[in-house]
């Protein structure tokens, strides 16, 4: 035998030790490995939600919130802009709608300050729908382009900033894709324990925003005396007193002990009392507390009336972390803005001190202070009272983990779950071996009785591409469902097909008189485009079921690409090579190629 066979030998000797390393921690439990694999060989294949049971959820993207919190941003970044360079100290700056900004200048001849120096720099996003110079207003409208821009970033941030947080958690192997405006997450391996705790997780937006108040205005005033008797709704004044200037503030507020019904109430108002369009109606749910200031069992829900537009938001983040408050001992969020978010803070602190500032967790009010000085980076976020310790100190570690992994670009509404038990799984995985060992049964058999040695040849090559395949997908840690034990039972089948074409091929060639080590050498030569186009034809359409496929489409196609690969490589190499090694390099009689 020449040098080259000794030196594919030693290749192929390799390549199977490093596969069966790599299986070894799929298939044998972790206490009876040796040291060696525990320490350098620990990856394995994961089995998918419908072998092991788990989580299906199907989330679907508020768009319209995503686009509103662009618009917000731009909005303030141009109100930034204006204070900074143009010195437009006096501009009243508002959404309306989904799309529009309001600025409204004072004087009105400041209108002139939001020029094309300013404009040139938005003029990808924004449109200058009108301009009034008696009055000041100018108004812009987000580019229809941009807002499909927006949502596809919404779609695609929401995979990755879901991603990071199902990471956090420790699932293994989540499957997080898109389908239309819908996100689809599965999640295998979950105990029923943790199903309300991950949905939590993954289902929370951690949109912090911060929006002034304006629960003194005289709309609240009129609202407050159309609130009709008997309604569950009671109007509470709320004086206080600036803590620096002594300025007495007298606002008022509603309260019950429903959201909703406070959320019908403002609904049905029309006329001057429906709600303006720059402003919105904020909700706190509020511990109830006796006449000398300890805490009742009652909880109830406030309104706050503040502008709609967020002054700033949690987009700004750079860092947050789990303390706690120095008084009371219970746990609390910090968190800190980076340099862009803390010059924001520190112009809206500035801008309305003496005035509330509501801060928003998820469209539900966290707090509203009142500013007392100007705030720069940093920032706290209080956890529900008096609840039970341990429970809000878990809180405090989840929102903490939510608000590192990122904010959702825009609000989740789930519209399907599902819960799969694992009984399903352990009954798909014996049917599926039962169907593999049959398979493999039969095509063994047919092989040897009408191959012979050639054949045996083709059931070891069959074998080694089993392994390789396994030990591929344990290498990289694939998910397999049961889509991919069908891709596994198919490759079986392809596993010999290959095979049967070089054999065909090598008949012809003794048939015509030639020798055995010739006929071997051409029918492997002249079968290998035949094989090699069957095995391209078939990975093209994998990848294309890969590409559009989603969950156990692409299961399936996953393990059909693997197996194209490894095939190929044992039907035509690695089978060459093992007929080398009988035939060897002096030829041999047509009668010593049992074929």
């Amino acid at each position: 035998m020449e040098r080259s066979w000794w030196w594919k030998a030693a290749l192929y000797a390799v390549v199977t030790v490093l596969a069966v390393l790599y299986l070894i921690p799929t298939v044998v439990p972790e206490n009876k490995q040796p040291a060696f694999i525990r320490n350098h060989f620990q990856k394995r294949i994961q089995l998918g939600l419908d072998l092991q049971g788990g989580l299906h959820l199907v989330y679907e993207v508020n768009v319209d919130k995503a686009v509103a919190g662009k618009v917000d941003r731009l909005a303030s970044d141009i109100e930034d802009r204006l204070h900074k360079d143009k010195g437009a100290n006096d501009v009243n700056v508002n959404r309306e709608g989904r799309d529009d900004i309001i600025f409204t200048f004072k004087p009105a001849s400041d209108e002139t300050k939001l020029d094309e120096a300013i404009l040139k720099d938005y003029r990808k996003a924004l449109d200058v729908v009108s301009r009034d110079a008696t009055t000041g207003v100018v108004r812009l409208r987000l580019d229809p382009d941009q807002v499909e821009e927006v949502r596809d970033y919404a779609l695609r941030q929401g995979i990755e900033t879901i991603r990071g947080r199902v990471d956090k958690f420790g699932v293994a192997e989540p499957t997080i894709i898109k389908k239309g405006t819908d996100i689809i997450v599965e999640l295998p391996g979950l105990k029923s324990a943790d199903f309300e705790r991950i949905k939590s997780i993954i289902g929370r937006t951690a949109q912090l925003e911060f929006k002034i108040v304006d629960d003194g205005s005289e709309y609240m005033r009129k609202v407050a005396a159309s609130v009709p008797k008997n309604s569950g709704i009671d109007v509470v004044p709320e004086s206080w007193t600036e803590k620096d200037t002594g300025k007495a503030h007298e606002d008022v507020y509603l309260r019950s002990k429903s959201r909703d019904a406070l959320q019908k109430f403002f609904a049905g108002l029309t006329g001057d009392l429906a709600v303006p369009p720059d402003h919105e109606i904020g909700y706190e749910e509020v511990q109830g507390r006796n006449e000398s200031g300890n805490a009742t069992p009652d909880r109830y829900w406030r309104t706050y009336f503040m502008h709609k537009r967020a002054a700033l938001t949690g987009e700004y983040l750079a860092n947050a972390d789990q303390t706690w408050d120095q008084q009371t001992g219970r746990p609390e969020v910090s968190f800190e803005f980076d340099r862009q978010g803390a010059a924001i803070s520190e112009r809206m602190t500035g801008d309305n001190i003496g005035r509330k500032m509501a801060i928003l967790l998820d469209d539900k009010i966290n707090s509203a202070p009142v500013i007392e000085g100007r705030i720069g980076a940093r920032g706290r976020i209080t956890l529900g009272g008096f609840g039970d310790p341990f429970a809000l100190q878990q809180e405090a570690k989840d929102l903490v983990a939510v608000l590192r992994s990122g904010a959702l670009p825009a609000p989740l509404r789930k519209t399907f779950e599902t819960q799969v038990g694992p009984t399903m799984g352990r009954d798909a995985i014996k049917k599926a071996k039962d169907s593999m060992y049959i398979g493999a049964a039969a095509v063994v058999l047919f092989m040897v009785i009408y191959y012979r040695l050639s054949g045996i040849i083709a059931v070891v090559a069959m074998i080694l591409n089993m392994l390789y395949m396994v030990a591929i997908l344990a290498a990289f840690e694939a998910s397999l469902t049961l889509p991919g034990i069908a891709g596994l039972v198919l490759t079986i089948g392809m596993a010999v097909d290959a095979n049967i074409i070089i054999y065909e091929r090598i008949r012809e060639e003794l048939r015509l008189g030639k020798s055995v080590r010739t006929a071997v050498d051409a029918g492997f030569s002249r079968a290998f485009w035949t094989v090699f186009d069957a095995h391209v034809t078939n990975f093209v359409a994998g990848v294309v079921l890969y590409s559009y496929g989603s969950g156990p489409i692409r299961g399936f196609a996953v393990t059909l690409l693997v197996g194209i690969i490894t095939n190929l490589f044992t039907s035509y190499w690695l089978s060459h090579w093992i007929f080398d090694g009988v035939v060897g390099r002096r030829g041999a009689a047509r009668a010593t190629l049992s074929i």
